[in-house]
């Protein structure tokens, strides 16, 4: 027998009211419901504009979750069009505590899906039939890995239509150009001929008050763009840094990690990052910066191997405006 599981109608769901409902998702032993929470604010009949935003993808990658509700707890009044939030789409994962579905495979590894084949492709066609064809923009909310913490930055092919007008107002200075990779959910929607921007900030499993703080903005200022509701005295326009390049920079001796620059601040070439010491402090390395950049992501497990990722560095390429000392002023880290 079939499961009787959620099928996305958005004439089910009445104008000019917020919806927050928990939905029936494919269950995977087949024993028990499992559901999900869905957020729908359809402010008038005609549904464009739509802005998808999705979260948990990663299970683990929860500041996602905190963006999504804080958007639906705000008392926000849409103008006009669609909002649609779905803040736990990987719910499995999510309930273990992992990025991944239960059976160790990656759902952003797994689009646009199947419907034959393993649970992961089965799952990824049901969220691309009910909502990957009724929005016109999609955010989709991540972090960094456990243990890995990422700097608030939109990830997006720099040849999306109209980018940098959809950018125009948002208050995330850093974007990264981001190609895209199979089976992922962006490049899926993309695919389809719609926009989907990606915000990482923060660390797996963790959820950091100032990255919810900025995720929200960026979501309210996508909705600004559309003028799906009316602008915010708040909202100002950031001077974006477009990073064309990324590397990671690497261990070359196992030992304990410390840092030695602040986060969110301009490196130069060749300026110390971090330090790798024994157990009795002496110094076995200082690893430096390869170029001008910003620290995108950073390895926050001080118990490192030879060859472990430690420092995402952004390069920066010439700019027409002088460099800020600072992209945020993020304190003591």
């Amino acid at each position: 027998m079939k499961e009787d599981v959620f099928r996305f109608n958005i004439e089910d769901f009445p104008v000019g009211k917020k919806v927050l409902k928990d939905i029936t998702f494919p269950s995977f032993y087949g024993l028990q419901k499992v559901t999900s929470p869905l957020y729908v604010y359809r402010a008038t009949k005609k549904i464009s504009p739509c802005v998808v935003v999705t979260s948990c993808i990663h299970g683990d990658e929860i500041n996602g979750l905190s963006i999504s509700q804080s958007m639906m707890r705000k008392s926000i009044s849409l103008k006009r069009g669609t909002l649609i939030i779905i803040p736990v789409v990987n719910i499995y994962g999510f309930l273990n505590k992992s990025r991944y579905l239960p059976d160790r495979k990656d759902l952003n590894r797994s689009f646009p899906g199947t419907a034959t084949g393993s649970f992961g492709p089965r799952f990824s066609k049901f969220i691309i039939d009910n909502f990957g064809r009724i929005g016109d923009v999609y955010l989709d909310l991540h972090s960094g890995g456990t243990g890995r913490f990422n700097i608030p930055q939109i990830r997006t092919d720099f040849n999306t239509k109209g980018l940098k007008s959809i950018l125009k107002k948002v208050e995330i200075p850093l974007v990264v150009n981001s190609s895209l990779r199979d089976g992922t959910f962006r490049e899926t929607i993309t695919d389809l001929g719609k926009t989907c921007l990606v915000f990482e900030g923060g660390e797996g499993l963790r959820i950091d008050p100032k990255v919810t703080q900025l995720g929200t903005r960026f979501v309210r200022s996508i909705l600004e763009h559309y003028k799906m509701v009316k602008p915010s005295i708040k909202t100002q326009q950031v001077e974006k840094i477009f990073i064309n390049q990324t590397k990671w920079i690497r261990a070359t001796e196992g030992g304990i990690l410390f840092n030695k620059f602040k986060l969110g601040k301009i490196v130069n070439k060749d300026e110390v990052v971090g330090e790798i010491r024994t157990n009795s402090g002496k110094l076995i390395d200082k690893i430096t910066s390869e170029g001008t950049g910003v620290i995108l992501g950073m390895n926050r497990h001080p118990l490192i191997m030879a060859g472990d990722a430690l420092y995402n560095l952004g390069f920066i390429g010439k700019k027409p405006v002088p460099l800020p000392d600072e992209i945020f002023d993020w304190g003591d880290f």
